[in-house]
C-alpha cells in the first residue's frame, strides 16, 4: 500500500535527452525561490514586516488557489483517460521526448522506454496533485504555527537577530520552490492537454 503512494512521485523518475528536465524542475525554481526570499529578507531589514508573505493577509487569495488546484488536476486526469484520439497513445517524438528506465525482465541490464503521450500526461497531472495537496498542507500547518505566540518572535523577525533570518529563509524557500514548480509543470501540462495531445507531431 505504501508502495503506491510513493509512485505519485514517479514523474521526477522521467529522463529527457541532455537531463533538460532539470532546468524546469530544479533550477529555475531554486532560482526564482531564493531570489524572492532575498528580497523580503531585504524588504524586513528595512522595517517592512508586511514582507513576510506567509503571515500576510494578501497571502489567502494564494492560499485558497492553491487549495483548488487537486481538484483541478484530476479532473485533468479524467480529461486525459477520456479523450479518444489515436495521437494520444503514440509515443512522444523529437529530440527531447520523454523516457523511462525500465529493468529488461529477459536479460541481464535496463532500456530506455518512450512514454506516450497519455501517460505522459497522467504522471504529469498525477504529481502535481500530489505537490499541490502537500503543498496545501504544509502551508496550513505553517500558518497554525505562525499564529502561535510561542514562535511568532521568530517568524515576524521582530528581534531581528541571525536565527530568526535563517528560520524565515528555511520556511519560504521550499515555498516558493514548490509554488514555481508547480507554476511552470502546469503551463507545460495545459501545453500538452490543449495541443500536444492531440497532434502527430
Amino acid at each position: 500500500m505504501l508502495n503506491q503512494v510513493v509512485h505519485v512521485f514517479d514523474f521526477l523518475s522521467i529522463k529527457y535527452p541532455n537531463n533538460s528536465q532539470k532546468k524546469v524542475l530544479y533550477f529555475l525554481p531554486l532560482a526564482v525561490s531564493v531570489l524572492l526570499t532575498i528580497a523580503l529578507v531585504m524588504l524586513l531589514m528595512l522595517g517592512n514586516d508586511d514582507a513576510n508573505l506567509l503571515l500576510n493577509d494578501r497571502f489567502d487569495d494564494l492560499f485558497t488557489l492553491l487549495a483548488i488546484l487537486p481538484g483541478f488536476y484530476i479532473a485533468s486526469l479524467s480529461a486525459v483517460a477520456a479523450i479518444n484520439k489515436p495521437a494520444i497513445d503514440e509515443n512522444i517524438d523529437g529530440e527531447s521526448a520523454p523516457y523511462l528506465i525500465k529493468n529488461n525482465k529477459d536479460h541481464v541490464g535496463t532500456y530506455n522506454q518512450p512514454l506516450t503521450r497519455r501517460v505522459f500526461l497522467s504522471m504529469l497531472f498525477s504529481y502535481l496533485a500530489a505537490i499541490s495537496l502537500l503543498l496545501t498542507l504544509l502551508l496550513t500547518a505553517l500558518r497554525f504555527i505562525f499564529s502561535l505566540d510561542l514562535f511568532k518572535g521568530f517568524l515576524v523577525l521582530s528581534q531581528r537577530d541571525s536565527l530568526n533570518y535563517v528560520i524565515f529563509i528555511l520556511t519560504n524557500i521550499p515555498v516558493f520552490f514548490a509554488i514555481t514548480q508547480l507554476i511552470l509543470l502546469t503551463l507545460i501540462g495545459v501545453n500538452y492537454l490543449g495541443y500536444k495531445a492531440l497532434v502527430n507531431e
